[in-house]
């Protein structure tokens, strides 16, 4: 079975042993042309930037520009790779112009894949972090119930829109109390 270029991307950058698994929505819609594993992207890629601020911060501070960040971007990807972390998508097909309601019921229908992959490609009690309040709704409570180790009580909301610092807020702390973030931050 052939990858998607969407999962092709990602596995250049899977850590051989995941410590924290980050689920999030569909990849965007590929005529964008943005993707959180895509080296070069130019515009957007918020999800990437705001999960790079959380886990290096004082790496990203040393930047003064967003585009020399993103220049950079192999880079992180390496770093979020030694540190064990590693994201995918609740389902592999992008979702444009789908309602809230369309999607949701797309991610629950597509959980049972979902749940293979994960098994497939990290340990049943690697942690796990969804970043999405619609994929969070659709499927935490499943994720949980299948006894994957989901850690979060709470949505984590996608860093765009207004919501970048929201995201940082609740996923720093988050990590911080399991341990988690690189060099004890």
């Amino acid at each position: 079975m052939s990858q998607s270029p969407f999962q092709e991307a990602r596995e250049k950058y899977r850590p051989s042993n995941i410590k924290v698994l980050l689920i999030t929505e569909a990849p965007p819609a590929r005529e964008r042309n943005r993707y959180f594993y895509y080296q070069h992207v130019r515009r957007g890629d918020s999800l990437f930037l705001e999960t790079i601020k959380v886990l290096f911060p004082e790496e990203v501070e040393a930047f003064e520009t967003v585009k020399q960040i993103r220049a950079e971007k192999t880079y992180f990807l390496e770093r979020l790779q030694e540190e064990g972390f590693f994201l995918m998508n609740a389902v592999e097909t992008p979702l444009p112009g789908k309602t809230t309601a369309a999607r949701s019921r797309i991610y629950r229908e597509n959980l049972p894949i979902l749940i293979r992959e994960i098994l497939r490609i990290a340990k049943p009690n690697t942690t796990i972090v969804i970043i999405s309040a619609v994929v969070y709704r659709a499927i935490g409570k499943e994720l949980k119930a299948s006894g994957f180790n989901l850690i979060q009580e709470d949505v984590i909301a996608y860093p765009n829109s207004g919501q970048q610092l929201n995201f940082r807020r609740k996923l720093k702390p988050l990590l911080r109390e399991y341990g988690l973030l690189p060099r004890g931050l």
